[in-house]
């Protein structure tokens, strides 16, 4: 699956229509094809440039996964299409309303702060909704402790994973309720000081605890599909490191005007001079 979406994306980014594309090709995904895929999309393909059209389309893409896995676990969801100052998925069942974000990163990029959880911001685009949720891979969040575990807890926004997401799409039914899931921040404000709520092994240990009392599962079933994320990722990663290591080839290859021109055109130099003879420029007038 990844290896097509990542194929489509090169060949439609440029469509006006790209994302309706996408959208039409995971709705012919089942529950058991979009559980057993979901891991993949939390990391982003390195043959994407950084903050390039592709990479935006695979955002999209991931908010599209989310909002197909809530729908699937009770949640009707979609994905918003208004811009700024909103939540990218919107969900609403008969009990309540949810917004979501999906996160993606790439492995080759090593830190990772709170701003790239923006909990607060998802919190704020909550407005009058019950709840909000954020899912990313389980291996990019924080091992330690964190500040976005105190902003979850503080402002009832659970985090999650898209390993936690399959667990749930192969073993949810239709009467069990996701609400005490929802409801995990203000749980662990009864159980926890607010000196303790920087603990990730204290967040994680109520989620995989909630999520298995949901869907009437041990600790070592959820253990599985842990194992099987980590297996994913040295996958992908291979594929990642497979690319670079291509590329490393395709530079040795070329000659040195080529390779002086790649460069300067790669730190963006002559847009740089361009903006500088402007500012000058507009002094002058």
């Amino acid at each position: 699956m990844r290896n097509n979406i990542i194929e489509l994306i090169f060949e439609i980014v440029k469509n006006k229509n790209a994302f309706d594309i996408i959208e039409e090709n995971l709705l012919k995904f089942s529950k058991e094809l979009l559980a057993e895929n979901i891991i993949e999309c939390g990391i982003l393909p390195e043959a994407f440039d950084h903050d390039s059209s592709e990479e935006k389309l695979w955002a999209k893409y991931s908010d599209i996964i989310l909002a197909k896995a809530l729908s699937f676990l009770e949640i009707p969801s979609e994905v918003l299409r208004t811009r700024g100052n909103s939540a990218d998925v919107f969900g609403k069942n008969q009990n309540y309303s949810v917004v979501g974000d999906a996160k993606t990163f790439r492995l080759s990029r090593t830190a990772k702060n709170q701003k790239d959880f923006k909990i607060k911001a998802l919190d704020d685009w909550r407005k009058a909704n019950n709840y909000a949720v954020l899912v990313a891979p389980l291996t990019q969040y924080p091992q330690r402790k964190s500040q976005i575990y105190e902003q979850a807890i503080e402002k009832n926004v659970t985090l999650i994973s898209y390993t936690h997401l399959s667990f749930l799409l192969n073993f949810f039914q239709k009467k069990q309720d996701l609400k005490p899931l929802w409801e995990t921040g203000n749980r662990l404000k009864k159980q926890y000081s607010i000196s303790e709520y920087q603990n990730s092994q204290n967040y994680w240990t109520e989620i995989d605890q909630i999520i298995c009392k949901i869907v009437n599962k041990n600790q070592m079933d959820l253990q599985f599909y842990k194992n099987f994320e980590i297996q994913k990722t040295q996958e992908i990663g291979q594929e990642g490191i497979g690319f670079w290591q291509a590329k490393i080839k395709e530079y040795k290859a070329l000659s040195q005007k080529e390779a002086v021109e790649r460069l300067i055109k790669s730190e963006k130099i002559e847009a740089k001079i361009k903006t500088i003879q402007k500012a000058m420029q507009d002094l002058a007038s």
